[in-house]
């Protein structure tokens, strides 16, 4: 809407973000603010905003992992929302790159955003690649999710082939 440009007719988002990315880490900084609205583009009350930090670290250590971590929190203050109006998200993973003839990694994270008045639901998975022949690489996989109630936990393998010619 050309007519609404920075009013109150239109939706506005501003975003920014802040990042460094070195020889053996790197992190970023992001921050949104989003004014909420309904799914007729109709403007509600209120705004969310977002922020997250992301990074890594490799360090120049024999065995020691690659590590990788993110987190995220989003806050709606709109004002029917007098409840559990903020949200929340976390990863954190780690890589050994010279494990065996392979790759290892193993990584636990929130399944979904979490209330902040609830627990989180994690998921977790470890896997390794490897080169199993020329042009092939298999990388087994296991998984599990956490679900609330009375839905069942997930579990699952997983065995992935790449093909390159």
């Amino acid at each position: 809407n050309v007519n609404g440009f920075l009013t109150k007719e239109t939706i506005d988002a501003y975003g920014a973000q802040v990042a460094y990315n070195g020889d053996a880490f790197g992190i970023s900084i992001s921050w949104a603010d989003i004014e909420n609205h309904s799914s007729s583009d109709v403007l509600a009350d209120g705004n969310t905003q977002s922020v997250a930090v992301n990074g890594y670290y490799t360090p120049d250590l024999e065995n020691f992992p690659s590590i990788s971590f993110g987190i995220e929190s989003n806050h709606d203050d709109n004002v029917s929302t007098t409840n559990n109006d903020q949200t929340s998200h976390y990863f954190i993973g780690l890589q050994w790159d010279d494990f065996g003839n392979g790759t290892l990694g193993a990584a636990i994270g929130s399944k979904e955003p979490y209330a902040e008045n609830a627990d989180a639901s994690s998921m977790y998975e470890v896997f390794y690649s490897y080169n199993y022949a020329d042009g092939i690489t298999l990388t087994p996989l296991i998984y599990s999710k956490d679900n609330s109630g009375s839905t069942a936990d997930e579990t699952g393998i997983i065995l992935k082939t790449e093909f390159s010619f």
